[in-house]
C-alpha cells in the first residue's frame, strides 16, 4: 500500500516547444526551460466539471443511458520577472537589439509543461496550448506580470496521455 502524499510549494514551471513523444519521456527535463519566477499564489492546476448527457425513456424515471464528457484541464500562473526572450516565447515575434515587438497577429503557441513542486507530486502536461496576457500595474505596491494559461490538449503522438503525475524522489 502506498503512502499518502502531500504536495505543496513550487520549485519551477518548465516548458518545451517539443511535444512529449512517448510516455517514457515524461519528466525528462532535457530541452525544457524555466519561464521565470512564478508570482506567489498564482500557480493553479484545475479540472473543470465534466458534462453528463442523460437519455430517458417514456417508460422509466431513471436514465437509460448516460454519456460523460470530461472537463478541460488548465494550468494558470503569473510570471513576475519575464525576460524579453520569454515574452517572445509566449506571445510570438522576435527580440532584436533588446527590443521585442508585439506581433501583428495572435500566435498559436503550444508547449509540453512540467510543474515541479517543492515536495509531493510533479505534473507533466504532454501538450498544452498557451495563452498569455500582460497584467501591468505601475505603482510602488504592484509589479508587471504576465498571466499564463495552459490548456491541456490531446497529444498527437499515439500512446501518450495528456498528463502524467509522478512522486518526487
Amino acid at each position: 500500500m502506498s503512502k499518502n502524499i502531500i504536495t505543496l510549494g513550487l520549485s519551477a514551471i518548465l516548458g518545451s516547444s517539443t511535444e512529449l513523444a512517448s510516455a517514457e519521456g515524461a519528466f525528462v527535463e532535457d530541452g525544457y526551460t524555466n519561464f521565470g519566477k512564478t508570482y506567489e499564489g498564482t500557480a493553479k492546476l484545475t479540472q473543470e466539471d465534466g458534462e453528463e448527457t442523460e437519455f430517458y425513456s417514456e417508460e422509466n424515471d431513471d436514465p437509460e443511458e448516460v454519456i460523460t464528457k470530461e472537463g478541460k484541464t488548465t494550468l494558470e500562473f503569473a510570471i513576475m520577472d519575464p525576460s524579453l526572450e520569454v515574452i517572445a516565447r509566449l506571445f510570438g515575434s522576435e527580440v532584436a537589439t533588446d527590443v521585442w515587438a508585439y506581433p501583428d497577429a495572435v500566435a498559436d503557441k503550444e508547449e509540453s509543461i512540467i510543474v515541479k513542486p517543492r515536495k509531493g507530486l510533479s505534473f507533466h502536461i504532454a501538450r498544452g496550448r498557451i495563452k498569455a496576457k500582460f497584467n501591468a500595474a505601475f505603482s510602488k505596491k504592484e509589479i508587471v506580470l504576465i498571466e499564463v494559461k495552459v490548456t491541456a490538449l490531446k497529444p498527437t503522438n499515439s500512446g501518450v496521455a495528456k498528463m502524467y503525475i509522478k512522486k518526487l524522489a
